[in-house]
């Protein structure tokens, strides 16, 4: 009697399990894609991907990250992810678009003024109207430069700068910043016809620091090494906004790595989870600083290290 219930038992057993194993493959399968967020990277290149694993690292939410090369060539939909993050401009420019209106598009490691570009050519939209996206920029606030450059040269009293036709709209933001770093701005702006060399040496000579912004249509390759070289004679510190520049001769910069910028934008992440909308557009609260001590040294400057340069930048702010 005993083995026969034993038996019955197995039998139960053999078709009971597999029974569980459907219906919870079933249940799975049914779980809202809305349960993820989404990063879309504008391609493949490690700054991007090392803001999203950033963001990832930061945050215990599941994240799928595909490339916008794949978001196109395999129709991924997306109208059902709870969060979507664009990483980079080209990814940012097609989202506004591509993502459902009503659902929140965080636009991260952009340019500011690329990214008030985008709010222009998208104005009659949607989620530009229902404020459904906000943005982390990739670039340095003005104040947080021109206070590196006050601690680098406490005794100047002036700052150069050029600016090209986009950058010339933040004029009265730069004016704004070095006036309350106590620095008189002077300023020139580049057409794309103007001989930059010939503006610049003047401009450089007139200041006690040269600011150098990343407008692309004023800094390319050539111009960066003018600037260089120029400074150099003159013997006028060159504020730069990239590690590169600092190792090509600038005397100092601060910038924000992927990581930081990827840390952010988890902290837009977290603001909407806890708030229900979205934070404003913001500069990274997370930077670096680079120094060249041979340019120091050849400016006969003693500057502080970079450890103790983020302290006061960041007492600062």
């Amino acid at each position: 009697m005993l083995n026969k219930s034993l038996k019955e038992q197995e039998k139960r057993q053999q078709w009971i399990t597999p029974l569980f194993r459907f219906l919870f493959a079933f249940i799975l399968s049914t779980i809202p894609a809305y349960a993820d967020n989404l990063i879309v990277i504008s391609r493949e290149a490690d700054s991007y991907h090392q803001v999203a694993d950033s963001i990832k690292q930061s945050l215990n939410t599941n994240y799928k990250v595909i490339t916008l090369k794949e978001l196109d060539e395999n129709s991924h939909s997306i109208g059902d992810y709870q969060q979507i993050i664009a990483v980079g401009s080209r990814a940012a420019d097609q989202l506004v678009t591509l993502a459902p209106a009503d659902t929140p598009l965080y636009v991260s490691f952009i340019p500011r003024q690329t990214y008030s570009q985008l709010l222009i050519k998208y104005a009659d939209h949607q989620r530009v109207k229902t404020k459904k996206i906000t943005a982390i920029y990739l670039d340095q606030p003005y104040y947080r430069q021109l206070a590196l450059a006050k601690l680098v040269t406490p005794s100047a009293k002036s700052i150069a700068t050029a600016l090209g036709p986009h950058s010339s709209n933040d004029r009265k933001l730069l004016q704004k910043a070095a006036k309350k770093m106590g620095l008189e701005l002077k300023s020139v702006t580049l057409a794309e016809t103007d001989n930059p060399i010939h503006k610049l040496q003047p401009l450089i000579k007139s200041a006690d620091i040269f600011l150098s912004l990343p407008d692309k249509s004023v800094f390319n390759r050539t111009t960066a090494k003018w600037i260089l070289y120029i400074s150099f004679r003159q013997r006028i510190p060159l504020i730069a906004f990239s590690k590169k520049y600092v190792e090509a001769g600038a005397l100092a910069a601060v910038y924000s790595t992927p990581e930081d910028i990827g840390k952010q934008t988890a902290e837009a992440l977290k603001y909407y989870s806890v708030r229900s909308r979205l934070p404003d557009p913001t500069y990274s609260d997370y930077f670096d600083v680079s120094t060249n001590k041979a340019a120091a040294n050849s400016l006969r400057i003693a500057i502080p290290s970079e450890e103790d340069l983020v302290e006061q930048l960041r007492g600062l702010e």
